[in-house]
């Protein structure tokens, strides 16, 4: 059986490369000024990259072990990233930077939809893990749903044009955000059609992009909406953080436990009077 992409570990490697670059400027270029929640969601972040190079590069070089145990070690540590993905929205509420109220409140709703797109995504991935065309397939669609955040902020310190220099030029962050995410609306579709044409399962990419286009009308039709700016926002960032933690270790440790007690399994085919699987 031939495994699908084989060269994933090298893509999702350069993407981390990208990452790091496009998150220099705010975040590792001041990391003793960053707030703890900053470094979890950072840590957890960069782990499920390399979790991801480590799964895609094992299994295409039949280090069997090497795949079952970075598999296991998902179970710990998607929790752990959903939690630091909420508390990190819940300081970005908070935050009284210029940014917040022009896109911080805005975006925390694309990531609230991440926190739920995220380990659903995840839950299939593992319920799938015996067929690899699909287990494949909803791992890497995670991994989009990182693209806009990253690619966004990439564009606003390094691209002419779209650089942010001054607080009256805060603004073109939204021309960065909208590119980014249009972008990663494209690369999944490109990806569809091209399984589409193949025979291969469209479904995962599918659903990847209705986690990533969640995300994006999340921001740009509830974002500014004043029941949200003015009411739910508000109540989520009066949270406390042990409870926005646990909410988070409770959403991930159920996608994990679900998705591992309740594999998919093989339909079961009718041939005449015979059946097969």
């Amino acid at each position: 059986m031939t495994l699908p992409f084989p060269r994933a570990h090298f893509y999702v490697a350069t993407f981390f490369v990208v990452t790091l670059i496009a998150f220099h400027p705010s975040y590792f270029s001041a990391l003793r000024e960053a707030p703890a929640a900053h470094h979890f969601h950072g840590i957890t972040a960069t782990l499920w990259i390399v979790l991801l190079v480590t799964q895609s590069w094992s299994i295409h070089h039949r280090s069997w072990r090497v795949h079952a145990w970075s598999g296991r070690a998902s179970l710990v540590l998607v929790p752990l990233f959903v939690a630091a993905g909420l508390l990190v929205t819940k300081i970005t509420l908070l935050s009284p930077s210029p940014f917040t109220p022009m896109f911080g409140i805005p975006l925390a709703v694309a990531d609230l939809a991440a926190s739920i797109g995220f380990p659903f995504l995840y839950f299939l991935g593992l319920r799938n893990r015996r067929f690899p065309d699909r287990h494949a397939r909803y791992m890497l669609s995670t991994v989009f749903l990182l693209v806009g955040p990253s690619i966004a902020r990439l564009f606003a310190n390094f691209v002419p044009g779209f650089w942010i220099r001054s607080p009256e030029e805060l603004y073109k962050f939204g021309w960065s955000v909208d590119l980014s995410f249009g972008l990663a609306c494209l690369f999944i579709i490109i990806l569809m059609v091209r399984d589409g044409g193949a025979g291969k399962p469209v479904i995962p990419f599918g659903v990847g992009l209705g986690a990533t286009l969640a995300m994006f009308l999340g921001y740009k039709v509830l974002g500014d909406a004043a029941f949200w700016v003015e009411g739910l926002s508000q109540d989520f960032a009066a949270l406390s953080d042990s409870v926005i933690v646990t909410a988070g270790l409770l959403i991930g440790g159920l996608a994990g436990w679900l998705g591992w007690s309740f594999p998919a399994v093989q339909k079961a085919k009718r041939v005449g009077d015979e059946v097969t699987v």
